[in-house]
């Protein structure tokens, strides 16, 4: 299927990046950090995480390009939990440049990303270890629900974050949705309801989903 990744070649059009992308990728994560970012940016630690991918030390980055220029990227790490040394893939971020929303780039970059984990996976149990699964999430105010409905459609929800407290960038929206969460609170206490804000409601509804697995992906990711 053209919208799932070749189990041996991955995802057609998505590449990895390499050090002669860095700049672009650091110019298109200014682009995602002016959109999303709920925290002071500080560039030298951008470019160093990038370089911490295309050095080959932990981190990995795909891009996608459109002639010279990239216009989509993935980045994600390998790391550990706090309670284990069994490593998975965990998403720092999914980004496509405004202009290419209509675009699939990231459904393509979500898909290069599964295949990752079913390349490392196999990998791993060549030499007796476990899988690495790949995890992802959203962090942003803004077309949650698209996203969250995206990424449901091909792996499972597991779980939820959630934040509290005032953050130093996009404030105003974060006030707006501690004030949306009390209203139905409070709705939801005098009509004796379990009912939550919209958006919660569609991430339960999609932790109920059960996406079922393409040829050869097995259960690398859980």
């Amino acid at each position: 299927m053209k919208d799932r990744f070749d189990p041996e070649t991955g995802m057609p059009g998505v590449r990895l990046a390499t050090a002669a992308d860095e700049d672009q990728i650091f110019t298109l994560l200014l682009l995602l950090h002016s959109e999303n970012g709920l925290f002071g940016l500080v560039e030298e630690k951008v470019r160093w995480g990038i370089r911490y991918a295309t050095n080959r030390q932990g981190g990995i980055i795909w891009v996608v390009n459109e002639g010279a220029r990239i216009v989509g990227s993935l980045g994600m790490l390998i790391t550990t939990d706090w309670y284990s040394n069994d490593e998975y893939l965990l998403e720092r971020w999914n980004y496509v440049h405004p202009r290419y929303r209509r675009s699939d780039y990231a459904r393509k970059l979500l898909e290069q990303a599964k295949w990752t984990s079913q390349w490392f996976s196999n990998e791993a149990k060549k030499k007796g270890r476990n899988p690495v699964p790949f995890q992802c999430g959203i962090n942003s105010f803004d077309r949650t629900e698209a996203k969250v409905r995206m990424y449901a459609r091909v792996m499972p929800c597991i779980g939820a974050f959630f934040m509290y407290g005032e953050l130093p960038l996009k404030n105003d929206k974060m006030l707006a949705a501690m004030d949306e969460v009390t209203e139905y609170g409070v709705k939801a206490q005098r009509e004796h309801s379990r009912e939550v804000v919209p958006l919660v409601e569609t991430i339960l509804r999609a932790g109920q989903l059960t996406p079922v697995p393409g040829p050869n992906e097995g259960n690398h990711v859980r």
